[in-house]
């Protein structure tokens, strides 16, 4: 008799589950015991076609992966504490998982129906689809998201967990409101937000967009340009293919190759580039900044910090730069190919405070306001775009091409 009611069930449970959409499931449910839990389990294959697959539950953690076979299997479970009796069953019902195909789109669903469901169940969703699946959307209120080996692209969002990916072939975009995104390899351009997480990425074959309101960012490689925002955290940017900008609250910031232009900006760490074809502009509120690497121009400014630059012979100075710190001393490497003409000045200076291995015009002079200057003036290599550098109470030193000792 308790056979006859358990076919029973599976037969309801697959008639609920089943959309007349979608006649081409094989699926089974049962119920088992896992520790002090009741497990709901569905499992299911789908032979039909999917290009795209979207899951949206109000709960639960969602893992999608690729494999080698043209079919999806799936395997859903939802969990209350309880043993197996119809008042824990009752608790499961408030959990509705569906699943159906329309138009193209694999839809799998889970719908809390009571206010409580949140708290007293848990669920996860875990679901193999072909390699070659085009598109792959998840939507969960409260879980941790992976997607592994797609070959596709990926829409990933969760207002309460982690989001993992690994080998995606196309664009990415993920979001989080309390969790970490971390990211292996992207096909395609990523487009990475957290609310409270740090973000991390292996590599992207495009743009990059990473945003987080409190932790840090780590992006390793992108062949396109990259924006990188976090409100308290580090910024790490190893290898871009184009422009850089990165921006932190409170943080420090350390870019390492960048094809195109730099902009740094923080309020209260260092800036560190180590190489920047495209120039740089970069702002500390409480940091020191060290430039190497650069072919073009810059602009560095910091309230509190000493800055070290050095210009490649390559660098194509276009537009006039500018190094200035209210507290630091500046230190400036200038090839002697390179043709430049330097300004330097030292405000409240005593005299002695500029020293340079080509040969400048220093003298002192008395501004509008009354304060004494010493200034530094002279070309490089018969003179071009003007450099300006300024300190206050610092040291200017303007040295022949050598790296510089960070």
């Amino acid at each position: 008799m308790k056979d006859r009611h358990l076919i029973a069930g599976l037969v309801l449970t697959a008639l609920i589950v089943c959309s007349p959409a979608a006649p081409l499931f094989a699926q089974e449910a049962r119920y088992y015991g896992e520790g002090r839990h009741l497990v709901h389990e569905i499992t299911g294959i789908v032979h039909e076609p999917t290009p795209r697959v979207r899951v949206e539950t109000d709960l639960g953690s969602v893992t999608v992966r690729a494999t080698t076979g043209p079919e999806v299997r799936y395997r859903i479970r939802v969990r209350a504490r309880g043993g197996d009796d119809a008042a824990t069953r009752r608790l499961l019902e408030d959990m509705q998982v569906s699943a159906a195909m329309t138009g193209g789109v694999l839809l799998f669903r889970g719908q809390a129906i009571s206010p409580g469901a949140a708290r007293d169940l848990s669920a996860d969703f875990e679901i193999d689809v072909p390699a070659k699946t085009e598109e792959t959307e998840v939507a969960t209120g409260a879980g941790d998201v992976a997607a592994r080996g797609l070959g596709g692209s990926a829409v990933l969002a969760t207002r309460g967990g982690n989001i993992t990916v690994d080998r995606l072939g196309g664009a990415l975009r993920a979001e989080t409101r309390g969790g970490n995104i971390d990211v292996g390899a992207v096909g395609s351009a990523a487009r990475l937000v957290t609310a409270g997480g740090g973000v991390r990425l292996e590599s992207a074959q495009g743009e990059v967009v990473a945003k987080t309101s409190g932790g840090d960012i780590l992006i390793k490689s992108a062949s396109d340009q990259v924006r990188a925002e976090t409100g308290g955290g580090n910024v790490v940017v190893e290898s871009a293919g184009g422009d850089v900008s990165a921006q932190t609250s409170g943080g420090s910031i350390r870019v390492g190759k960048a094809r195109g232009e730099v902009t740094a900006a923080t309020a209260g760490g260092s800036i560190r580039i180590a190489s920047a074809r495209g120039g740089v502009r970069c702002e500390s509120g409480a940091g020191p900044i060290f430039l190497t690497g650069i072919e073009g121009p810059i602009r560095a400014v910091t309230s509190a910090g000493s800055i070290q630059a050095e210009l490649l012979p390559t660098s194509r100075l276009l537009f006039d730069s500018e190094l200035q710190t209210w507290e630091g001393d500046v230190t400036l490497a200038v090839p002697e190919s390179l043709p430049v003409t330097i300004r330097a000045t030292v405000d409240n200076s005593q005299g002695g405070r500029i020293k340079s291995e080509y040969p400048l015009r220093v003298y002192r002079e008395a501004e509008d306001a009354g304060r004494t200057v010493e200034i530094g003036e002279g070309p490089i290599a018969g003179g071009g775009s003007l450099m300006k550098i300024r300190t206050l109470d610092g040291h200017i030193v303007i040295l022949k091409p050598k790296r510089i000792v960070q």
